[in-house]
């Protein structure tokens, strides 16, 4: 796992000039999410599944309650999920640990999950399965913007629930 993780931190990560322009993280923020050695993620955080929207180099983008950036997978065609295995210990999925909620300046009627093969529940937005990168540890962090990895592309998503292409 270790050199799997290291690899796609070299391939991404550095990209140091990609770092969105969101706030610092707060002594309240949640712990990022751990990629773990099972096929999904652990839940995230224990704070309540909030997304919101977050100005970054791209425009507003969708972030977690926390200011984490939120990835769409376009090898993921609909709500379910693809990624699993090496690429949910690169790509950790969103996993909702109550009902997800949208901030206002989202759609709550496009916030939804969808379960996984493990049975724990993904948030999506307009339909699409959200990931966090692992080289994206802190709020603001925008790391592995349009990567092509694990069959598909990476992208950070607007608030609409579409992918935001630029690199």
């Amino acid at each position: 796992m270790f050199s799997i993780v290291l690899l796609l931190l070299n391939a991404c990560g550095g990209r140091a000039s990609n770092n969105a322009s969101l706030p610092p993280q707060t002594a309240s923020a949640a712990p990022p999410p751990a990629a773990t050695a099972s096929p999904s993620a652990e839940p995230t955080s224990s704070a309540p599944d909030t997304l919101k929207l977050a100005d970054s180099r791209y425009g507003k983008i969708i972030v977690d309650s926390s200011g984490r950036a939120l990835y769409l997978f376009d090898a993921d065609r609909g709500p379910v999920s693809t990624c699993y295995a090496d690429c949910a210990k690169a790509w950790p999925p969103f996993i909702a640990t109550r009902a997800p909620n949208a901030a206002s300046d989202l759609s709550q009627s496009l916030t939804s999950t969808t379960t996984r093969n493990d049975g724990l529940k993904q948030v999506t937005y307009n339909g699409h399965p959200l990931y966090y990168y692992v080289g994206d540890p802190a709020p603001g962090q925008v790391n592995c913007q349009a990567a092509v990895e694990f069959g598909g592309g990476w992208y950070v998503v607007d608030g609409q629930g579409n992918k935001i292409s630029r690199g």
